[in-house]
């Protein structure tokens, strides 16, 4: 690793300690998992292992002997690498418990500097960075290195053998923790996932959702897929519908998919979601050959529990790449997005692009917890930003020459559309910023003085101001060759320290010279202690992007996106029919995150906003449509539509008596919400009907004309409206009826006097004067008659049945 950068070690993602690594070896059984599940395992292999220089491929094979190699310390101070760059191996042997077996392992290796390969058992389980001819380092990365289940030997002896190239400068095996553990520990200790394991049947429903996303990338069948996504799925991002137009790409170009999930386990998170730890990988065809779209690593897919949808990370600060055709292949960077991106799905962000320096990459940004570094910037008052961090690798940020990678054509043409597109930002010069570190600052000047059109605030930290590459300028040299009306369209921020091994303390102060001459403003400093490393910098990241802040912040950035939050307080809620029975009272209140007093104003119908002042009234009969518009200082407007519905009038109740049929027809009449029901009551209660149990006061509800039997009955009735609104009682009297009863055999009438009476007819007499008989009574006979009558009748009809067989 050059000098030019420092190895920056965060022990705090470290998977040694005591809590994790207590003993050289631990294997146990989380009390909470299933019987058949995997053991948790932890195996410390820091300490004294084999050494040599060279490199030779039989040094991966476990049976070579290392008798005669060095002893060294890993991880170790640097030592083997401190006067020598190239090639060092490194072997270990050990031994793995039988218990050990089936279960999930990952080998840390820690932090290694340049390069490196590493075998188990001579199978090779994983590498970092690029070996010669094209060297490229990860210096900075952690190696994480999923353990093939073929590689180790359970119950015996195992070989961990590890390639290590160091490019230039100082290099080796400098941090850890080593060792080869369980995916639960790398998971818990790495990543921050903690979880207890899933049951049986939720299980089996995730990896059913699996296998429906690997059979459909398999078909070609891009909405199968897409329909194991929820809505609102967003995942390194990813929304549902960048996912979709991915994955429709890959098999527009390959036809087909395979899709590979290994070393797969699920754990509940405390929410209950369904988190999927795997080794996921997907290829295709790429110009007639092999390809991976989405090369193979570790993976924590999250499910939702009730639909076991796949929901996505929600990650703020993730790996993605853009598919350059001009390189040829796939060129990284690392996304972060500001907390409220989330959030505040209508706000549009400036972009500052991160350039690391020299050997670096854009995964160096992980270990220094750039994520929470830039969180806290925010926190501090400065404009939120989307920040992108690509990797230049050791390239300048230049196209190189004799056909070699054309980065900088990459960046501007590829890359930088691709963020524009994929992601809510500003897409002007105006709210467009580079930082850059060391080498990242030659680029940050270079590229930003050379497209005016696309970048208007510059910073550099610890920069190669006067430096040149791939026969480009010094960004000295671009700056003294501009006009002043030309560096006007910048605002610029550049710092060194006084020790710098390079003396880019210097190039700060030719560059002061220049801009002050031309009569541009500038912020810069020299740091009087220092050299040229993180310490540097890094505590003073805040100045270079406060000053992209006051540059976003004066182009007129708006910050504040969301609208004023208005709630309604009407005292009391309307009926279960929505209407109010008395005047409405109401009461509004608004927040917003930035202003404390927007205007609040209001308005019935069409009519004039008025300003809100006191609660409103509401107390005329009618349907009134409230509007109300809370406007903040940034002139974001909320709004919020409340209808009210009152009606505070009495219905009126009518009753229809047919007294020869003795029917009651009850009605009512509302003119504004309406009859809701019809009630009434007797005394006593009508023989056709049964009081209903749930009536208030022995009210029953009328549905239909009420037919009364003969006696007297008092009726009284009400109309109920929508409202709730209950009418005067009416009464109706329902009299008696009169009937006429049938007289005794030989008594008269009731009502007509008896014969030979005075006023009555004379014996012997009809009514009409005629005479009858007073010593003979027929009705007996004429009784005996008709019974004789039909039982002769029955006779005749049974002899005529007999006579027809």
């Amino acid at each position: 690793m050059d000098s030019l950068n420092t190895r920056w070690r965060r022990s705090a993602t470290a998977l040694g300690g005591a809590a994790l690594i207590a003993a050289s070896l631990v294997v146990a059984t989380p009390a909470t998992a299933d019987p058949a599940s995997p053991s948790t395992v932890s195996i410390d292999l820091e300490g004294t292992w084999k050494f040599s220089y060279g490199d030779d491929a039989a040094f991966a094979d476990p049976g070579f002997d290392d008798s005669g190699w060095a002893d060294t310390q890993v991880p170790g101070d640097g030592a083997e690498f401190a006067n020598y760059d190239g090639f060092g191996w490194y072997r270990l042997t050990f031994d793995l418990p039988a218990e050990a077996a089936g279960t999930n392992l990952v080998a840390s290796l820690g932090s290694l500097d340049d390069v490196d390969e590493a075998f188990l058992n001579g199978v090779r389980i994983g590498g970092s960075g690029s070996m010669p001819p094209n060297a490229s380092s990860q210096w900075f990365e952690k190696r994480l290195y999923p353990v093939p289940a073929s590689a180790p030997v359970f119950g015996g002896e195992n070989v961990l053998s590890v390639r290590l190239y160091d490019m230039n400068g100082g290099g080796g095996w400098y941090e850890g923790p080593v060792g080869i553990f369980s995916k639960d520990a790398v998971r818990s200790s790495v990543y921050g996932i903690e979880g207890s394991p899933a049951s049986a049947e939720q299980t089996a429903a995730v990896t059913a959702v699996l296998e429906k996303q690997r059979a459909a990338l398999a078909a070609g069948d891009v909405d199968a897929f897409v329909a194991t996504l929820g809505e609102d799925y967003f995942h390194d991002g990813r929304s549902r519908e960048r996912r979709e137009r991915e994955i429709r790409s890959w098999i527009e170009e390959s036809g087909s998919l395979t899709l590979l999930d290994g070393e797969v386990e699920v754990i509940v998170a405390a929410d209950g979601t369904l988190i999927v730890d795997t080794n996921r990988s997907i290829t295709g065809t790429r110009d007639g050959g092999s390809y991976a779209f989405q090369p193979a690593a570790q993976q924590f897919l999250r499910f939702s529990p009730t639909t076991v949808l796949e929901s996505g990370n929600a990650s703020r600060f993730f790996r993605e790449t853009v598919d350059s055709e001009l390189e040829g292949s796939a060129r990284e960077f690392v996304t972060y997005l500001p907390p409220s991106y989330l959030t505040e799905p209508n706000r549009q962000y400036p972009v500052v692009y991160l350039f690391h320096g020299i050997n670096g990459g854009s995964r160096e940004w992980e270990p220094r917890d750039m994520d929470d570094v830039l969180d806290a910037l925010w926190a501090d008052g400065l404009a939120e930003s989307i920040v992108v961090m690509p990797d230049g690798e050791s390239l300048w940020y230049a196209d190189q020459p004799n056909g070699g990678v054309p980065w900088r054509s990459m960046f501007l043409t590829e890359m930088l559309p691709l963020v524009d597109a994929e992601y809510r930002t500003l897409d002007s010069r105006d709210f467009r910023a580079i930082t850059g570190i060391s080498m990242g600052g030659f680029g940050a000047y270079s590229i930003g003085l050379s497209n005016p059109e696309k970048f208007s605030s510059l910073a550099s930290h610890i920069g190669a101001l006067s430096f040149s590459s791939a026969g480009l300028p010094t960004p000295l040299a671009q700056v003294g060759a501009m006009s002043t009306e030309q560096l006007s369209q910048y605002d610029f921020y550049y710092d060194a320290c006084e020790f710098d091994e390079y003396r880019f303390d210097n190039a700060v102060r030719s560059m002061d010279t220049l801009l002050t001459a031309k009569g541009i403003d500038y912020t810069s400093i020299v740091y009087p202690e220092g050299r040229h490393n993180d310490a540097c910098w890094l505590p003073n990241i805040g100045s270079s992007f406060t000053v992209h802040s006051d540059h976003f912040r004066a182009a007129g950035l708006v910050e504040d996106a969301v609208a004023p939050a208005i709630s309604i307080d009407l005292g009391v809620a309307p009926n279960e029919r929505g209407w109010f029975a008395a005047p409405v009272t109401v009461t509004l209140s608004v927040t917003d995150a930035r202003d404390e007093a927007p205007l609040v104003e209001y308005r019935f119908g069409e009519g004039e906003w008025a300003t809100y002042t006191e609660p409103i009234v509401v107390a005329d009969d009618g349907r009134h449509v409230l509007e109300i518009r809370a406007t903040d200082t940034a002139g974001n407007v909320g709004t919020l539509t409340q209808t009210i519905d009152l009606d505070a009038t009495l219905p009126t109740a009518a009753a229809d008596l047919d007294e020869e049929s003795r029917t009651l027809t009850l009605s009512g009449s509302d003119a504004l919400s309406g009859i809701h029901a019809i009630e009434y009551t007797t005394a006593p209660a009508p023989t056709a009907r049964a009081v209903d149990p749930g009536a208030a006061d022995g009210f029953v509800a009328y549905t239909e004309p009420v037919v009364f039997d003969a006696d007297a009955a008092e009726v009284r009735y009400r109309a109920i409206d929508a409202a709730g609104n209950v009418s005067a009682e009416g009464t109706v009297l329902i009299p008696a009826a009169v009937t006429t009863p049938t007289p005794t055999p030989g008594e008269p009438t009731p009502g007509t006097p008896t014969p030979g009476t005075p006023g009555g007819t004379p014996a012997g007499e009809t009514p009409g004067g005629s005479l009858v008989s007073t010593g003979f009574d027929p009705m007996p006979f004429l009784g005996a008659t008709l019974l004789l009558a039909l039982l002769g009748g029955a006779f005749i009809a049974l002899r005529r049945r007999r006579a027809t067989r």
